[in-house]
């Protein structure tokens, strides 16, 4: 194995932000991934300075990230969270003084717009393409097999040749009805920065309720509900702990 001695650069990391609701409740932000090659730095309340109602800086140390092409910003689901309104993220490389900006004005929320409590950004510079973000519609194909729908949440990943849109629940179906259900088909909006070609999807469940396993026969992707572009992961089998192979996620490559 080769080993790179990588230089470790410290950015400064400000959000222009509106957090709901007030600061003596629980601070709702879990992580923020910088990506060039995928990272995750995790942030928590006592690691910022707090300078108003509305700023937040973080000073932290990272590896040499090298082009940033995008961000991911990931929320706690905390009881009692209301929402939370990103206005905007200031990046700053302290030794170059390189800076990105990424304008948000949007709403990590359960309960508002898109009902999401994962963000991607792209980066905004005169240097590189600045990326074009897609609500990739998810169609999640249940069997027809006795007991194939499942109570339980249901996690997926997109893996493309620009990155990964990092795990995401599949919460709100735009089919009518109780989502997973036996012979039916749910279609989920993933928004993310483009991945370009899609590879793999990574799909699973948590096994909460009783009976959880699912027969999934494939996970189909759109860039948009307009697009004629499809992309097939075909499994056909069970994602369940006693059936099939046993387990309850599975890795699936296109075709």
């Amino acid at each position: 194995n080769l080993t790179h001695d990588h230089t470790i650069k410290k950015r400064r990391i400000d959000s222009l932000i509106t957090l709901i609701p007030a600061s003596n409740s629980a601070f709702p932000l879990e992580s923020l991934g910088i990506l060039q090659r995928l990272g995750k730095i995790s942030i928590s309340e006592p690691a910022l300075t707090v300078f108003s109602s509305s700023w937040y800086l973080l000073q932290v140390e990272t590896r040499d990230l090298g082009d940033v092409y995008k961000i991911r910003v990931t929320c706690d689901d905390v009881p009692g969270f209301e929402g939370w309104h990103l206005k905007s993220f200031h990046l700053e490389e302290l030794h170059t003084k390189q800076e990105l900006n990424f304008d948000c004005n949007c709403w990590l929320s359960l309960n508002r717009e898109d009902k999401e409590l994962v963000k991607e950004f792209p980066a905004v510079n005169e240097d590189q393409k600045t990326l074009p973000v897609y609500k990739y519609v998810v169609s999640v194909h249940i069997g027809d097999h006795w007991e194939a729908e499942t109570f339980a949440n249901v996690y997926i990943t997109l893996y493309g040749k620009r990155g990964d849109t990092g795990m995401r629940k599949l919460h709100t179906s735009l089919a009518k009805g109780r989502k997973f259900q036996r012979n039916k088909v749910d279609s989920f909006l993933v928004e993310a920065v483009s991945l370009s070609h899609l590879q793999k999807v990574v799909i699973g469940h948590d096994g909460e309720g009783y009976g959880a396993g699912m027969y999934l026969k494939m996970v189909t992707v759109k860039e948009s509900q307009d697009s004629d572009k499809e992309w097939v992961f075909p499994w056909w089998n069970w994602l369940d702990t006693h059936l099939g192979l046993c387990e309850t996620v599975c890795e699936v490559v296109t075709v």
